[in-house]
């Protein structure tokens, strides 16, 4: 989303591209979903797989088809700047082990084919035995660059001895992260890096590349994550209830989650919070991006989006209602006129409650589908009983049989008019009422739902009630 706003702010172009050169945590359909939640929350592209542009193709792994990566890293290795190394993975893992064992913070490897010709190189690789290019990191000086986040004007310094000699190249010719994502940030001309801040450790490596490559690197900021609920440690799909495709599915607005995901990890003022797609657009810029990690709050992403919900119009509310009440049965797959015009009716009696769209199916399933089961028992209000709850009914029934108009208004007024005749509560009335054509203690006002289900079939529950008692 940042690198959206960043392209969107300045009038530059936002380039989307798959990266999929780990072939062990490929899943299939993941592309898909995550094209599918750029575009559901309102990112789009300029280039990308599905559109092109001028540096096709878009997806890492054709690419790697085309062999460019492997070309650039033949480059590398006549330039002397990597080297074929042919230690095993079962001598990489005991070279672990024995650092771990010494007591060393970390391991770092550096193979003794650094050294070989690439001639020798050549002729090992030649007699069939696997290899990965490896990165010839330097053994002394410094590497540095600045971040647009963090630093400040200061460069974030890493000392050569500490890196280690990279995979470039796998054993089966796939490239690491590391060699295609520098070569292709090259080749599509990217002129601002801004990936999560985990990244900071490996540009050393990248800016080591692109010096070797005699390319000119692009401007880094390097993007704060976004922390568990708890503050402690980063936001992960293991922690619930957090992939995008559960948000649309549960009714979240798109404009609502926007809004949400721009705050964690920028403001605009440190106060303003509700701001349109447009505005979060013409105010963004990455010095107010924090370097600090932002808090996942799903308390306050519920706020937002009741805020956005009770901004739209109702025509507006119940459009977006529609496959959520599809879903759940209550509506058609091609609802008609009559149908849409009922619904319109009802979005006025949750539209204040709703905080999410698929809250709305359990809040309107008595319109369509009859009241939810109850017992007897809930139609009797505290300090009465059944007989005079029948009679209380009943006298309800006979008031509302000859009612005309049937709106809120003169239903309310002939109500309250009838608690007093009988010497009832209106808690008491209205509450026995409510259950009789809802079966819910709990549903919108009492008139507005009367009108709503019209007269025959709020007689028709209220026979039923009674009944019952």
């Amino acid at each position: 989303m940042f690198n959206w706003l960043l392209a969107r702010h300045y009038g530059g172009q936002f380039l989307l591209r798959v990266e999929d050169t780990d072939r062990t945590r490929l899943v299939e359909g993941a592309v898909d979903d995550m094209l599918e939640s750029l575009r559901w929350v309102g990112i789009d592209w300029d280039e990308g797989p599905d559109k092109g542009g001028p540096y096709c193709p878009y997806v890492q792994s054709e690419r790697h088809s085309e062999g460019i990566y492997q070309q650039h890293a033949q480059m590398l290795l006549e330039a002397g700047r990597a080297y074929m190394s042919f230690v095993s993975a079962e001598e990489l893992d005991r070279l672990r082990e024995e650092s771990r064992a010494a007591g060393l913070a970390s391991f770092r490897y550096r193979g003794p084919e650094r050294d070989w010709s690439l001639e020798q190189q050549q002729a090992e690789a030649a007699r069939g035995k696997p290899y990965t290019v490896r990165l010839k990191a330097p053994l002394d000086g410094q590497t540095s660059f600045y971040d647009l986040i963090r630093g400040g004007d200061e460069p974030i310094v890493f000392d050569n001895g500490e890196l280690q000699d990279l995979v470039l190249l796998k054993s089966d010719g796939w490239p690491t992260y590391h060699l295609a994502n520098v070569v292709d940030d090259h080749a599509m001309q990217i002129s601002h890096v801004m990936r999560a801040e985990e990244w900071v450790s490996s540009t050393p490596y990248h800016m080591l590349l692109y010096e070797a490559f005699g390319w000119q690197a692009p401007a880094f900021a390097h993007l704060p994550f976004i922390a568990r609920p708890n503050g402690n440690g980063k936001l992960s799909k293991r922690d619930g209830d957090v992939t995008t495709n559960q948000f649309w599915e549960k009714g979240f607005l798109p404009e609502a989650m926007f809004n949400f995901l721009a705050l964690n990890g920028w403001s605009y003022d440190g106060e303003t919070e509700i701001m349109s797609r447009e505005q979060i657009v013409e105010r963004f810029t990455i010095e107010r991006v924090q370097p600090s990690a932002a808090r996942w709050n799903p308390e306050k992403l519920e706020w937002m989006n009741g805020v956005y919900i009770r901004a739209l119009s109702g025509a507006e509310l119940a459009a977006r209602l529609v496959p959520f009440l599809q879903r759940a049965g209550l509506l058609g797959s091609e609802p008609g006129a009559d149908e849409r015009a009922y619904l319109l009716r009802l979005v006025p009696l949750i539209h204040e409650r709703l905080r999410w769209l698929g809250e709305a199916p359990e809040l309107l399933s008595f319109f369509y589908a009859g009241p939810d089961p109850f017992e007897a028992e809930a139609l009797i209000p505290k300090k009465m009983d059944a007989a005079a709850t029948h009679a209380m009914l009943a006298a309800a029934r006979a008031a509302l049989d000859a009612q005309e108009p049937w709106e809120p208004a003169e239903l309310e007024e002939l109500l309250r008019g009838l608690a007093e005749q009988q010497g009832v509560k209106t808690g008491q009335l209205f509450g026995a009422l409510r259950v009789a054509v809802t079966g819910r203690s709990v549903a919108p006002p009492l008139f507005d739902t009367l009108a709503a289900l019209g007269k025959q079939r709020s007689l028709e529950r209220l026979d039923a009630a009674i009944q019952m008692l």
